[in-house]
């Protein structure tokens, strides 16, 4: 399997809204994506969430207009993961008008050749957050009973790991014991996740955890101190499954959506003190 890894685009209804009134967040990803002419052999295109900032059917239908022509010229499977900033229901009508899908959106995507993609929605209405139910969890433990020939690739927008900033460890996914225990010994290759907006690697259960950089922005996890700041970048990553370890790499380019075009001025730096307002908020 060859996935192109796409997350947090944070796309909007209204065209003219900008993300920290600085990010064009529709340019950004086009910009990123024209970068990409050369690419070919992709199996999915897999988007780890985030993909709106306002949770507007308008969003999702641009999301759509945008990567459904470019996954169809790639020969690819477009996969869609919830996030925090989504609206799981609202995206559900909006992809599938009529049909009576699940609240949240937990799904299996088969590729060619024997792999899959299996999406876990680990959005909490309201919340910045992450949490699985233990009715998901039981539904992962029931496709994973069933090895893929190909392997299984698990989607999911917060990773299962340990944040590197404080704002993040108040944002981020609980359960990661309850989830190991139901990936170990599975046939789940790697898992490719969001949200950190920064490249990140780990393992849960001794499989590979992948953190795509941001596509509207990308967080500074070290530079940044006990404050928190995002730089005008957008990236990417290219994930292959195979025989042996899977290999990631990935590539960072100036936003091209950035309407000051200046990627050394953060997008936003918050301090310590405003750290601890948002996860007042939006944290466990």
């Amino acid at each position: 399997m060859r996935i192109l890894h796409l997350s947090d685009t944070h796309l909007y209804g209204d065209p003219a809204a900008r993300h920290y009134d600085r990010i064009d967040t529709a340019e950004a990803l086009r910009g990123l994506l024209a970068r990409l002419e050369g690419l070919e052999g992709i199996d999915a295109v897999v988007h780890t969430g985030d993909a709106s900032e306002d949770g507007s059917a308008e969003s999702y239908r641009l999301l759509h207009e945008i990567l459904d022509p470019f996954a169809a010229q790639l020969g690819a499977a477009l996969v869609v993961t919830m996030g925090n900033h989504d609206v799981s229901a609202v995206y559900a009508e909006t992809v599938a008008p009529g049909e009576r899908l699940p609240e949240r959106q937990d799904r299996v995507v088969e590729l060619p050749g024997g792999g899959r993609v299996v999406v876990l929605d680990s959005s909490v209405p309201g919340a910045g957050y992450g949490h699985l139910e233990k009715a998901q969890r039981e539904w992962l433990a029931g496709v994973l009973a069933t090895p893929a020939p190909g392997g299984t690739v698990l989607a999911i927008h917060h990773p299962p790991l340990v944040a590197a900033t404080a704002l993040l460890r108040g944002l981020d996914l609980d359960g990661l014991d309850e989830l190991a225990a139901v990936l170990a010994g599975s046939d789940v290759r790697i898992v490719l996740s969001g949200h950190y907006h920064h490249e990140m690697t780990g393992q849960i259960a001794g499989i590979p955890v992948h953190v795509a950089p941001g596509v509207t922005n990308v967080v500074d996890p070290i530079g940044a101190g006990r404050s928190e700041q995002a730089l005008a970048l957008s990236g990417l990553s290219l994930v292959e499954v195979g025989e042996g370890a899977p290999r990631v790499v990935s590539s960072v380019f100036t936003s091209a959506g950035d309407v000051l075009g200046d990627a050394e001025q953060p997008v936003y730096r918050f301090t310590p003190e405003q750290v601890e307002q948002i996860i007042a908020a939006a944290g466990r």
